[in-house]
């Protein structure tokens, strides 16, 4: 199974960048995992959109869904003009009705289905701590890897029991350690690598990443709890599950000029509260 990074920041894309967006690859079955801001486009500089065979979304949060709807356009287009030949599945938390478009994208939910196939990838999902619903997603394909993506929550102990023994866990890193319970339903470095220790995975992979401060220190916030391979999601990363024992180097530097004693402490509001794309 492969894992592309199509973008990894929270809230809102940076320039030429995206919000939350991975790809799985497993055979010939390509499934997106969340669509947000931005992601569309990227993923073109990885496969042409009439190969995707679906999306799995974690929840209804514009950085998570915000290019769902032109996706759907995508998959119209496609079809209409004979260059897509394959069906399109979206899953997602409830709302069919936004999940589907006409009869060119079939939407599911999967809050009463928590075991579905898309092609040759197996997922099951687990319900979060987050302000709308919102789920953890566990993929493996027919080869040999087990991925669990975090989405976004706030930490607790059944994603641990959830990514079990799990080859790589995508997970949140929204905050920087100094944060840590300033917002709920989000995850800090150090959280995400106590939920590596307990889940006993092989590898952990950073993302969401918060648009200040220096994104390094989230690894080595997360090192500090966490004694495996650590990577810092990139647009663009491929990694292959199970992935490399090698460390992972990585170009993150900082965003702006903002001191340990900046980072913010309150007003984070489109980290909590904020219900906007709230499945209805």
């Amino acid at each position: 199974m492969k894992l592309t990074i199509i973008g990894c920041h929270g809230a809102y894309p940076v320039k030429n960048g995206a919000t939350s967006g991975y790809l799985l690859e497993e055979g010939n079955t390509r499934v997106l995992l969340d669509c947000g801001s931005g992601v569309l486009s990227r993923l073109q500089n990885v496969i042409d959109l009439k190969e995707l065979d679906g999306v799995v979304l974690t929840h209804y949060h514009p950085d998570h869904c915000a290019d769902l709807g032109c996706l759907q356009y995508a998959v119209m287009l496609d079809i209409l003009t004979g260059r897509r030949r394959k069906d399109f599945a979206a899953w997602g938390p409830g709302n069919e009705n936004k999940l589907s478009y006409e009869n060119y994208c079939k939407g599911y939910s999967y809050e009463n289905q928590p075991h579905f196939q898309i092609g040759d990838l197996e997922f099951e999902v687990n319900l979060n701590q987050h302000e709308i619903p919102s789920y953890a997603v566990k993929t493996k394909g027919r080869s040999e890897g087990v991925l669990v993506y975090s989405g976004d929550t706030n930490y607790y102990d059944g994603l641990a029991e959830f990514a079990g023994k799990a080859d790589l866990l995508l997970c949140e890193a929204s905050l920087y350690a100094c944060q840590k319970g300033d917002v709920w339903g989000h995850m800090c470095s150090s959280e995400a690598g106590e939920v590596a220790v307990k889940a006993e995975v092989s590898g952990l992979c950073l993302t969401h990443f918060p648009h200040y401060g220096e994104i390094r220190n989230l690894q080595e916030e997360a090192e500090k709890v966490y004694q495996g391979n650590i990577i810092l999601a990139e647009p663009g990363m491929r990694l292959n599950i199970p992935v490399s024992k090698e460390p992972c180097k990585n170009a993150w530097g900082s965003f702006g000029d903002c001191r340990e004693d900046q980072i913010p402490r309150g007003g984070l509001g489109y980290l909590t509260g904020d219900n906007r794309n709230e499945a209805d």
